[in-house]
């Protein structure tokens, strides 16, 4: 029964004539994704019509919410009230096989908010990307539970477990493909708009010259060589010296590469390297590139700024938005 219950929604969604409106592709990035929920106030507030949405991980999330009928001030309120608190208890470690966390909090808050709803009743096209973890395939989730499709698309590597669904297990879709555009065209046709929120979007970042707690280490160390004690322990306080030339002075002006940084500054050269392949082929109409570039993946409790980036990011391209669905 479920079979031709899908076969039926995906024959309306072929022979139905095309509405009018956007369709977008939102891609991922974590927490830098709640701009996605800017970028729609302000496409709802000019009256800028949306028919469609294609998202990556957090933009598959948030798409869903919009796919779902949620009203935008309740998505608001929903991602506004999150504290650190909150972020923390969602990704709370219960070291399932494959990640950190298994996902049932954030599975059990989704389904609280969405319920059973099925891709193929809802009134807006939607769809989800997510990557095959054994055969390395691009997985477009277009049909079935909602909630199934974003826990899939959301798993994030190393974080969250991996997501089961038939014979497939399924990764964070940013792994292959962190701005849907090219999926979005395919699936829906245009006109494409893509919003993209990952960390290498608005180019690459250096890191500070000299990290804030390798500052405070220095004055500390300061104080101390003007400690009596220290100026009896003169192997002591040639270390101390030592350091401060090394870390401080040597480096003030070069940039502070972290391990951690390090990891991160290559993670965004590939985000940058998939978006750019994909873009010779398949480009949007419209790229959107909120500036979230402060903004950590896990920083949820930073809700407002993201959709306050998201929102100046739209009202800078309205004409171009308006030109797009004739307006």
């Amino acid at each position: 029964m479920s079979l031709i219950r899908e076969a039926v929604g995906g024959l309306k969604r072929i022979f139905t004539p095309r509405a009018p409106g956007l369709v977008l592709a939102l891609g991922g990035g974590g927490a830098r994704g709640l701009a996605h929920i800017g970028v729609l106030q302000a496409l709802a507030e000019h009256a800028i019509p949306v028919r469609a949405v294609v998202g990556t991980s957090i933009g598959a999330e948030i798409g869903a919410f919009l796919a779902s009928g949620m009203p935008l001030d309740e998505l608001t309120r929903l991602a506004t009230g999150f504290d650190w608190k909150q972020t923390l208890l969602m990704f709370l470690p219960d070291l399932p096989a494959g990640g950190l966390t298994s996902g049932t909090n954030i599975v059990s808050f989704l389904r609280s908010r969405i319920g059973t709803r099925r891709i193929e009743e809802l009134a807006m096209g939607y769809a989800a990307v997510a990557a095959d973890l054994e055969s390395g395939e691009e997985v477009v989730l277009d049909r079935g539970e909602l909630v199934e499709a974003v826990r899939a698309s959301i798993s994030l590597p190393g974080l969250m477990a991996p997501h089961r669904m038939g014979r497939r297990l399924l990764v964070d879709g940013g792994v292959l493909n962190p701005l849907p555009f090219d999926v979005a065209r395919k699936r829906f046709g245009g006109p494409v708009v893509a919003v993209a929120v990952h960390a290498g979007a608005q180019g690459l970042q250096r890191p500070p010259p000299v990290a804030p707690r390798v500052r405070q280490g220095a004055a500390r160390a300061r104080q101390l060589l003007d400690q009596p004690w220290l100026r009896r322990a003169p192997a002591l306080r040639a270390w101390f010296e030592g350091y401060l030339e090394n870390y401080v002075v040597k480096r003030r002006e070069k940039p502070y590469w972290t391990a951690r940084r390090v990891l991160d500054q290559v993670f965004d050269i590939g985000q940058m390297e998939l978006v750019r392949l994909r873009a010779r082929t398949h480009s949007p109409d419209l790229l959107l590139t909120p500036d979230i570039g402060g903004i950590g993946a896990l920083e949820f409790y930073r809700a407002q700024e993201a959709i306050a980036a998201g929102r100046r990011a739209a009202e800078a391209r309205l004409d171009e938005l308006r030109r797009l669905v004739g307006g």
